[in-house]
């Protein structure tokens, strides 16, 4: 069992995974932060304080609010191995992950090695019968997706790690035999989608989250390579919640995860994987439950169909439309590479919601083609739209659009 790292230079660097390869009495009960520098550093550091028991703070260093937090909080980083005093000191975890903040601000989820080993029991139950024999990341480790399938699933399993620093769908395609387990998002399937191939991967299996993936893109894929795209559903603060096949409607929960919903439809967790503290400006115990703004339809106990976020959410004659499902719409154009939708309120406007819409595109689009091509697949358009045309949307480390402000 080993992690193997490849290289731009065609040279590869491996580590055994056995326990005693990382157990350093020294990092016991440690504080320290994890920035987001190399994927290596990053699979080491992060393996290292799990055995250890250790006690580390994931975060990407590109987001200025956090690290300034951390700066004021004094705690160390983790690779020097010092121990000082913090306002953590007392609190029970073994990993904390920072929320993206595209809903508000960054929440850090504290994790135990419970919260943990609970969803990887669950999730080697969900993948035992594909007989996986390795684990190819393509994601970043300092968010809770990466971390629980990218290294402690194959770690608790005895499965080989596979990765580098940055994938190109041909690095994936060479990479990949049968019984691999691909980590990837929905940028990644995009990309495969579109390139000649002549491997046969049928047998592989993909997972995709971070972000939604069109119905049609993961039936596309499905039809391609004929292999499974396994889709999560998941946050921060709940670890995983559901799971869905291909370009299946529904969402089947997790195992251990009970769901329902309030007066408003917006989905509730109960699970063994939700954070019993989250930590902003201070600790907040929530206790395992957790309530979303996920709208939901729920078919039965298990079973539903997602909406979208309530702050993703708009009404057109009645009926919710997700602002994901608008942004699909603008993006099957052609000349549209990306499309960004948000609901933003606006209190000195006589209708207060208003539809930002902001397109990379080279194609000067004016609004009126814009609502034109919405009117084709919604109902009439009761709503104010504003338009931005950019050279380039930036995304997150995992591919989330990154609204422009």
């Amino acid at each position: 069992m080993n992690l193997s790292v490849y290289h731009d230079d065609l040279s590869i660097s491996q580590y055994p995974l056995e326990a005693s390869y990382f157990t350093n009495e020294k990092l016991h009960s440690l504080v320290g932060y994890i920035g987001s520098n190399s994927k290596e550093e990053n699979a080491l550091q992060i393996i290292q304080a799990f055995y250890n028991d250790s006690k580390a703070i994931l975060f990407d260093h590109t987001n200025k609010m956090i690290t300034q937090k951390l700066q004021e909080l004094a705690v160390p980083n983790f690779q020097t191995q010092e121990k000082i005093p913090t306002l953590f000191d007392n609190e029970i975890f073994n990993l904390i992950f920072f929320t993206s903040g595209s809903t508000g601000q960054s929440v850090g989820a504290l994790k135990t090695k419970e919260h943990l080993l609970n969803e990887i029991e669950v999730l080697t139950q969900l993948f035992k019968e594909r007989n996986i024999n390795k684990v190819i990341v393509t994601v970043p480790f300092i968010h809770i997706y990466g971390t629980l399938f990218g290294l402690l699933y194959p770690l608790m399993n005895g499965l080989d790690i596979i990765l580098k620093e940055h994938f190109l769908p041909h690095d994936l395609l060479n990479l990949i035999d049968e019984q691999s387990l691909v980590v990837t998002t929905p940028l990644y399937i995009k990309a495969l989608n579109q390139i000649e191939h002549n491997e046969d991967i049928s047998n592989a299996t993909f997972i995709s989250s971070t972000a939604p993936l069109a119905p049609e893109i993961a039936k596309e894929f499905n039809t391609k390579f004929k292999c499974d795209v396994i889709q999560i559903f998941g946050s921060t603060e709940t670890g995983g919640i559901a799971y869905k096949f291909n370009d299946d409607s529904l969402w089947t929960a997790l195992d251990r995860v009970n769901i329902s919903t309030n007066e408003d439809e917006e989905l509730n967790i109960d699970s063994p994987f939700v954070s019993d503290v989250l930590f902003e400006n201070g600790f907040k115990t929530i206790n395992g439950a957790i309530q979303t703004f996920d709208y939901v339809e729920l078919h039965d106990n298990r079973q539903f169909k997602l909406i979208g976020r309530s702050s993703q959410i708009l009404k057109i004659a009645g009926k919710r439309y997700s602002t994901i499902q608008i942004e699909h719409i603008l993006e099957e154009q052609p000349d549209i590479s990306k499309a960004c939708v948000f609901v933003t309120q606006k209190e000195n406007l006589l209708k207060d919601e208003v539809l930002e819409i902001v397109l990379e595109t080279k194609n000067p689009y004016t609004l009126k083609e814009i609502k034109q091509i919405l009117k084709e697949h919604l109902s009439n358009l009761k709503f104010s739209i504003e338009l931005k045309i950019v050279d380039t949307i930036p995304v997150s480390s995992v591919g989330k659009k990154l609204k422009i402000l």
